[in-house]
């Protein structure tokens, strides 16, 4: 019994260390600073403003990406810059946005319904490049749709909502497929020569 009380106390004590012990975070493997976004002379400046702000958010919650590396400040010297990327051991990206369509349409309300719809449809690419030689490295696509209802009285604040939700879905589709190209590994076989054949 003894015997059964003391394993069962270690066993407590194991599982209390473990909870009390923080879960190592990933470390970052990549940094990223916005550097544009682009849009056609429709697109409206807070809806690159909108854009700009969902890419962030969706790059700092993935834990290989980082945007804050202290000491050299993004915009700053390029060259102290990718210094400062090397000594971390980062591959840096300027990471831009380019809005290919946006649409808002207002609807009629749904049957029963006493408030208009309003329709937002976003397409967009994302396309980052290397720090500090400028040179293509990714690209993701991204398309989202969003219905919401809207009234008259909140009409601005409830079309900022659905522009800015439809905008965090495509931004979200189209950084999942970039960072898929990303770490996607080189074909096998490509740029090998082919082994002779043995007679």
């Amino acid at each position: 019994m003894k015997g059964s009380l003391f394993a069962t106390s270690l066993l407590a004590a194991a599982m209390t260390v473990a909870a009390q012990t923080p879960a190592r975070a990933a470390e970052p493997k990549y940094f990223f600073q916005i550097k544009e976004v682009t849009g056609g002379p429709d697109v409206e400046d807070g809806v690159k403003t909108a854009a700009a702000d969902a890419l962030k958010a969706e790059l700092a919650s993935r834990p290989e990406w980082a945007s804050d590396i202290g000491s050299a400040a993004p915009g700053g010297d390029r060259s102290a810059l990718a210094a400062e990327l090397t000594k971390r051991k980062l591959r840096g990206f300027d990471v831009s946005v380019r809005i290919d369509t946006f649409k808002k349409e207002m609807m009629d309300p749904r049957p029963g319904g006493r408030l208009k719809q309003l329709a937002v449809n976003v397409k967009l690419t994302i396309i980052g490049a290397t720090i500090p030689d400028a040179k293509f490295a990714f690209e993701g696509n991204g398309e989202a749709g969003v219905e919401a209802e809207v009234s008259e009285k909140k009409m601005a604040a409830d079309t900022a909502m659905a522009s800015k939700a439809a905008l965090k879905s495509a931004v979200k589709q189209a950084v999942e497929q970039a960072v898929v190209k990303l770490g996607a590994p080189t074909p096998s076989g490509v740029g090998k020569k082919p082994a002779k054949k043995k007679s």
